[in-house]
């Protein structure tokens, strides 16, 4: 009984954190569906020209503030709107492991050598996964959804409507699976387990750390205290650079939706360049530490505090989601008109 009401808190702690970047993502996801024109985001997001998509991608994705609960409504978004796999895949790696504001916390928090590696990073696995992606599931850019048109009505109630009933409506299962998953892991993992476990031994702690940080959310920037922890515990420079990789880049609620979006196979590949790219990166990163003074820096990992805003976007989202499941689009409501 006790596990199970854990279970329950766990649950809706990790819903409510994510919840505003939820509701504010499906929202952007929603003015884009509607204003922007199928022939830029196929131009821009993936369109004929194969790896020049995939790097405007990453270019518009690696400095976004966005966590990676938020990039899969925007995702969802451009999927539809006729963006490739390969395009779509390269903004949802880069796009949650870094932004503007990320990138300053790390340099307070870690140093430089850490605020210069994670844009770097991000960059690279989103270029290669996107590459990696378009090979193995095909660049599909020039045959968007047949809906996916923008609908003649451009005002609020049109954004409304493709935020929370379309987009969201085609991410709710897969969604709540990753959130039970979620749950789980937070419940059933102690805290502090793997740093103790781990510390010292490198060639073990990094693709621990990468195993950890799949499943798990955790946004960029609530990443970074997590990780300065880590190194202060032992765990070396390069294995917490795997965790500052993988916790933002995938989780299982991501990972589930990513399959919905660009198919299985797509999703492997996806799953397996995060990984492998963290890893190298983590290299790379202790090969620096090794050339120069340690960049991290002390740091407090206190727990973020939920407020009205949370649990107040939690409860629409809960409503949505279940009247998404009860009624999903096409059930007594007739889809919109496309232009």
């Amino acid at each position: 009984m006790e596990k199970a009401l854990d279970l329950l808190m766990a649950f809706a702690s990790v819903f409510a954190a994510m919840s505003p970047w939820l509701v504010a993502g499906f929202f952007a996801a929603g003015v884009m569906a509607v204003w922007i024109p199928r022939a830029w985001v196929n131009r821009v997001m993936g369109g004929r020209s194969g790896f020049s998509g995939i790097l405007r991608a990453v270019l518009i994705g690696v400095p976004l503030p966005i966590c990676s609960c938020g990039v899969l409504p925007i995702a969802a978004g451009l999927r539809r709107n006729g963006a490739g796999k390969g395009a779509t895949a390269a903004f949802l790696i880069s796009t949650p492991q870094t932004g503007i504001d990320s990138i300053l916390a790390t340099y307070a928090l870690m140093g430089p050598v850490f605020a210069i590696a994670r844009p770097l990073a991000a960059a690279f696995t989103g270029l290669v996964g996107g590459a990696v992606v378009s090979a193995v599931g095909g660049d599909d850019a020039s045959a968007p959804a047949e809906d996916a048109a923008a609908p003649v009505s451009r005002g609020l109630r049109a954004i409304l409507w493709q935020a929370y009933r379309r987009l969201l409506g085609s991410v709710v299962k897969p969604l709540a699976i990753g959130l039970a998953v979620s749950a789980l892991v937070t419940v059933l993992v102690p805290d502090g387990f793997f740093a103790g476990a781990f510390g010292g031994r490198d060639w073990l702690a990094m693709p621990v750390m990468a195993l950890v940080g799949f499943p798990m959310y955790v946004c960029s920037t609530a990443s970074i205290p997590i990780a300065a922890s880590l190194v202060m515990k032992g765990v070396s420079p390069g294995a917490a650079f795997v965790f500052l990789m993988v916790g933002p880049a995938m989780n299982a609620m991501s990972v589930t939706t990513v399959a919905s979006l660009i198919g299985r196979k797509a999703a492997a590949a996806y799953v397996a360049t995060i990984l492998a790219g963290a890893i190298l990166c983590g290299c790379l990163v202790n090969a620096v530490m090794a050339a120069a003074p340690s960049a991290a820096q002390s740091a407090c990992c206190a727990a973020h505090a939920l407020g009205p805003v949370h649990w107040l976007s939690a409860a629409f989202l809960t409503a949505m989601m279940a009247y998404n499941l009860i009624r999903p689009v096409g059930m007594g409501h007739a889809k919109a008109k496309t232009a």
